[in-house]
């Protein structure tokens, strides 16, 4: 780029010289004239005929004329080379603030663009917006660059058919877009673009005569004025994950309590880690009984972190964000260990049952994990039962299959979490070597009022019998709902009628004193706080 700048100022400088030397010779010859200097020139060369001086002016003569003609085509040469530079010049700036493949802004001069706007002292605001593609990666992977190129290209081009010029469009980067209003648009206005632009996402893409079909996620913000234009952009993002965690092909408007909340959960997230290396979650246990003789036959591990300042955390939000932000595992393996090291003190009668997540049940060290820890603890695997969901396994049906027999080999029984509630729920008992099924909480819990339960219930007995599988009734909360189970056979129970969940303190304090015989009181009928969450 120097050398073209340098070579540029080079031809600049030799046509100067050649205009000079033109313009100062138009300049001196009525000079020359009024002196007559031709006239004197002559009368020296006649009187000098020996010198040969009328040659050497022809000489000159013609020399400036060649000087005039190169001077001229010079300068068309040079007017050539600076309509080149320019529009070279041009091309670049354009290159350096648009997309190659789109031709849209791109994302540093979308910066820029905000900038000005935020700088723009009449700016009152505008409404702006955040486009992402679903379902983007799978073609990019199955039909190649080539057809994501070109989907991008088509989505481009939709975008600019729907808006205006006094719209901003860009393309920040992979499959990610984002709009800045007119500022004459109003709230409803943009509304109605982000569902016509749902609605065109949503219409195939042609390539090489296949139909490609996508959707896309979009959030929307009010970019007030006096805000800075990065807290506008973030507000933006934020809606759109809003818009993607709802369920995607679909729009969001930016929500100051969503924000507060996401804020909180990404300061919990960070907080996360530390509490698993440190014990701030611990297990707790709810006993599993034995419905037809009474007695405790088991625990269920439950997780529950007391932060030192937040107080109470839910299962439902830690073991979320575990499963977000990859620490399942770590979380699930910490519960695991310190369940079993608590357990070895309790009668060798008594089991354990422990949920895994479905993420969790996914890690490919799953099985090493728990034969490990099983040995640093020297906790005997036929007291325990893994638990996993439908969504587990649902996936791939061999690949859990063959975890489970892992684990069966091992000596653990593996048990179906929250039966019913999946869409694969008898094609999960016909592929998969589970030993027991437990009865979803939504059918159990106050099953007296409600008769389609009853019947699914009855449903589910029937077909645990054909299968010899064992059966766990969840959510006993009431004597109406135990009378019911009971009247179908059901080995096992647990719910908050018979107790809560209690740290493990709390459990060899009861193994000792109220459970000194397995046995559990006569359930109290006015018992009504619900059960707890389930570890992982």
């Amino acid at each position: 780029m120097f050398n073209s700048i340098r070579t540029t100022r080079w031809r600049n400088k030799i046509f100067n010289a050649h205009v000079a030397f033109f313009v100062s010779a138009v300049l001196t010859w009525p000079i020359m004239a009024e002196m007559e200097l031709f006239e004197e020139f002559y009368e020296f060369s006649r009187a000098h005929e020996d010198w040969d001086l009328d040659e050497l002016a022809l000489l000159v003569v013609n020399l400036t004329v060649a000087l005039i003609l190169s001077s001229i085509y010079r300068a068309r040469v040079l007017r050539k080379v600076m309509r080149e530079r320019a529009q070279e010049y041009q091309r670049a700036e354009r290159n350096a603030r648009h997309d190659p493949l789109t031709g849209l802004m791109n994302r540093r001069a979308f910066a820029a663009s905000m900038q000005e706007i935020e700088a723009d002292p009449h700016s009152a605001g505008r409404y702006m917006a955040m486009i992402d593609l679903d379902r983007f990666k799978p073609i990019n992977d199955v039909q190649g660059h080539a057809a994501g190129d070109a989907l991008l290209q088509g989505v481009a081009e939709r975008l600019e058919a729907m808006l205006t010029p006094s719209d901003t469009i860009a393309r920040l980067g992979g499959d990610e877009f984002a709009v800045i209003f007119n500022p004459k648009r109003d709230s409803a206005t943009v509304e109605r673009i982000a569902r016509r632009l749902l609605h065109a996402m949503e219409k195939p893409f042609e390539f090489q005569g296949t139909a490609l079909y996508i959707s896309c996620s979009v959030g929307l913000a009010h970019w007030v004025g006096g805000t800075c234009h990065s807290d506008a952009l973030s507000q933006a993002d934020r809606a759109l994950y809003t818009a993607k965690k709802d369920g995607r092909a679909r729009f969001a408007w930016y929500d100051a309590e969503l924000d507060t909340q996401s804020t909180e959960r990404a300061q919990i997230e960070a907080e996360l880690r530390e509490a698993i290396t440190t014990g701030q979650i611990e297990p707790w246990f709810q006993p599993i009984v034995d419905i037809e003789k009474q007695y405790i036959t088991g625990f269920e591990v439950l997780a529950r972190w007391h932060h030192p300042e937040r107080g109470t955390i839910s299962p439902a939000v830690f073991i979320e964000i575990a499963e977000d932000s990859g620490q399942i595992s770590a979380l699930g393996n910490s519960l695991l260990r310190r369940a079993c090291t608590a357990a070895n003190d309790w009668d060798a009668r008594l089991s354990m049952s422990f949920n895994v997540s479905p993420l969790q049940f996914h890690d490919r060290s799953l099985v090493d994990d728990i034969k490990t820890i099983l040995q640093e603890t020297a906790f005997d695997p036929t007291r325990l039962t893994i638990e996993v969901t439908e969504r587990s396994v649902i996936r791939d049906f061999s690949s859990a299959r063959e975890k489970l027999d892992a684990l069966k080999a091992i000596g653990i029984s593996v048990a179906l979490d929250d039966f019913g509630t999946g869409y694969s729920s008898l094609a999960s008992l016909r592929q998969l070597p589970f030993d027991r099924i437990k009865i979803d909480r939504g059918f159990v819990t106050d099953i007296g009022g409600q008769p389609q339960n009853q019947k699914i219930v009855t449903g589910i007995m029937s077909l645990a019998r054909g299968l010899e599988l064992d059966v766990t009734a969840e959510g006993i909360e009431s004597q109406q709902d135990l009378a019911f189970i009971k009247s179908l056979n059901c080995g096992l129970g647990q719910g908050f009628l018979f107790d809560k969940a209690v740290s493990a303190s709390d459990v060899s304090w009861l193994l000792e004193t109220k459970w000194s015989d397995l046995k559990v009181e006569d359930p109290d009928s006015t018992a009504t706080q619900p059960p707890d969450s389930k570890a992982g």
